[in-house]
């Protein structure tokens, strides 16, 4: 009964330091590769500064659009650029215009 006993302690504490280690690769495995693990974070980071990046292309693009509409406002309508978009919609040349095709 004494080897026996020996046998279950010996075993119990196996099954404990296994049990164990596996517990802690597991969670290094996951703090590492997991869904918010470092891989995963430096992925986000790489993301926020592509949309940054598009963030601040479209907010360029925004204010290019905003000048345009203040020199269509009725206090400051500018002629030049009224002739311009109203050529370019309807489709219209002066004679006096010159037209280079770019291709």
């Amino acid at each position: 009964m004494i080897i026996r006993h020996r046998w279950r302690t010996a075993a119990a504490q196996l099954a404990l330091w296994l049990v164990a280690t596996g517990a802690v690769v597991y969670f290094s495995q996951q703090a590492y590769v997991g869904a918010h693990g470092l891989v995963a974070s430096r992925e986000f980071e790489a993301e926020i500064a592509t949309l940054s990046a598009q963030l601040a292309s479209l907010k360029e693009t925004r204010e290019s659009y905003e000048h345009r509409i203040d020199l269509l406002s009725s206090d400051q309508l500018d002629p030049d650029l009224l002739d311009e978009e109203a050529r370019v919609d309807l489709g219209w040349l002066h004679p006096n215009d010159r037209v280079v095709e770019t291709r």
